[in-house]
Order: C-alpha cells, then structure tokens, then sequence
C-alpha cells in the first residue's frame, strides 16, 4: 500500500470551514466504559420477531431491563464531540451506536442511526415513532403484540441479531455521501471523517472503501481513533488521522476550527 504524504492540517480545516459538508460516522469506542448490551448470539435466543409476536411480555420485559439501559450516554468524549457538532460543519452524522450519543439526536433532521435507538419503538405498517419510555408500562405487561394506532405491529427500532437494515434505513446512509450524476456514483461530502468507529462493522468498511474509491485531490477521508486501534490508520491510511485519547483529539480539532 503506498504512503500518502502527510498534509498539513490547515488543508482539512479549510476544507471543512468552505464546504460544511462532512459526514462524521460515529462508533463504539465513543462510549468508553459505558456498559452496552450485546446483540449478539445469546440475545438471539429471546430478542427475535418471533417471540416479539408468540411471547410478547418475555419479549418486551428483556428489551426493558437489557436493550433500554442506559438511555444517555454522557461523557467527556461525548461532551466533546457535541462541541465539534456545533460548529456546523457537516451535513449528515451516522451514529452506529444505539445508544444516544448525540445531543437531541431523536429530534436532529441531519443523524441517521442505522443500528436504531434504544428508545424508539416504530410501526412497522406506517412507521409512526413511539418513545419506549413513555410505555414502559404497556410494554412490561403486554399479553399480546403491541400494536400502533393504525393497526400495525410495533418492534424496537434497535436490530435483532443479524437483521439487516431496511431499504429506507441503507439508503439514508448511502444518500449522505453519495448521488448519482449521469448514471454514475458521484460524492456529496468532501470530508469523510470516521469518530471511534469499529471497522470490522460491514456498512463502515464498505462507506470507507467506497469513498476512498471514487475521492480526488479535493476531497479527504479523516480517522480519529483511541491508541489502541491505531492499526485502524496503517491499514486505511487516511489524508489526516489521529490516535489519542478521543475527546482531546476532537477537542484540538474544535478548537483549529473555531480560529
């Protein structure tokens, strides 16, 4: 793999500070030592469709005491990603975690959350959101499937075990950084800046490699990522990278842009 030259950060700065068109893809290592519920093979066993609809009040009272705690992460990471937010510099944030890593993300028009919220329930007939806090109680003692005003079952917007994403859900993500111009994929983004994410993750690696692809002298990829997986850079070798501790690294960031 050949090595890019290094370039000076004030070539990503400028380019933020033009553009306002990054997408920040956000990850786990955010959360730091928050304890996060694992979907994963053992979940399987009762966080599935099937016991959602057959055992419903087994369903919904694991997805209460597992899935739905905790409601907010809040960290000196986290506090320092929403000071970088709010500099408007980008267009479009893909969180990955489920968890609320974003201030007033359920509200944001410009976050897309591929992996669903711990605190959202959807129609899966009109799509309506419900905030599951405000159910708990229907949801802990339900007897049968719940269902949304409009007669449709209603499910956690948090994935099951090897769910694959919805067309609308896919497509939201691919729409924040690519488009198509006379048949052909073209990049909407000119700064495509990855924040603690873990890209052993499909959908990361794919947005990573596709925008690496198709990206000239104009346009950078960015991977911000904690000491222990900066192998992360030898690997995608990136126009700018940091390994830090994260909330510092997006701390000096904030901070070059602010001047």
């Amino acid at each position: 793999m050949n090595k890019k030259p290094k370039l000076p950060i004030e070539m990503l700065i400028e380019n933020l500070k033009e553009y306002k068109d990054a997408v920040i893809v956000l990850g786990p290592d955010l959360l730091g030592e928050t304890k996060i519920f694992e979907i994963d093979k053992e979940s399987k066993e009762v966080y599935n469709r099937k016991n959602m609809i057959k055992e419903p009040n087994k369903f919904w009272n694991y997805y209460i005491n597992n899935i739905m705690k905790p409601m907010v992460v809040s960290n000196k990471i986290t506090q320092a990603l929403n000071e970088l937010l709010k500099l408007d510099i980008h267009s479009h944030i893909i969180d990955t975690n489920y968890v609320k890593t974003v201030t007033n993300s359920d509200t944001r028009p410009d976050i897309v959350s591929p992996n669903g919220k711990n605190n959202r329930i959807e129609c899966v007939k009109c799509h309506k959101i419900y905030e599951a806090d405000s159910m708990i109680r229907e949801l802990g003692t339900a007897d049968k499937t719940v269902k949304c005003t409009c007669g449709g079952n209603l499910k956690p917007t948090v994935l099951y075990y090897e769910e694959k994403y919805s067309t609308p859900v896919y497509n939201a993500v691919k729409n924040a950084v690519f488009e198509e111009e006379n048949g052909k994929p073209k990049l909407k983004t000119h700064a495509l800046i990855f924040i603690g994410v873990d890209f052993t993750d499909t959908l990361v690696s794919e947005l990573i490699d596709s925008y690496d692809a198709l990206k000239d002298h104009n346009h950078f990829t960015v991977v911000i990522t904690d000491k222990k997986n900066r192998d992360d850079l030898i690997y995608y070798n990136p126009e700018f990278g940091a390994y830090d501790d994260l909330d510092q690294a997006l701390t000096r960031l904030t901070e070059l842009i602010k001047k």
